[in-house]
């Protein structure tokens, strides 16, 4: 079985090519989970917008649309 046992210098090398496919995985996921952050804060700005829109359909007053969706009033005139 001589020829299972590693020099010191290989086993330095195995333990850093290990350390670097760790921090890939680790960026990757990291990378991956603030996409979907991102997707998600995306998704509620255009829900509070589709929200606006409709309360403007629906004649709401714009400060009762500002205060319910959190946009703007300026925010809300330029969906018009």
């Amino acid at each position: 079985m001589e020829g299972l046992s590693k020099s010191p210098e290989d086993m330095n090398a195995y333990q850093e090519s290990l350390k670097i496919k760790r921090d890939n995985y680790s960026a990757l996921e990291s990378a991956e989970l603030r996409g979907e952050q991102r997707g998600i804060e995306i998704g509620a700005e255009q829900e509070k917008r589709e929200m606006a829109r409709e309360m403007l359909a629906g004649g709401e007053p714009l400060e009762k649309i500002a205060r319910y969706s959190k946009l703007s009033i300026t925010e809300i005139q330029a969906l018009v």
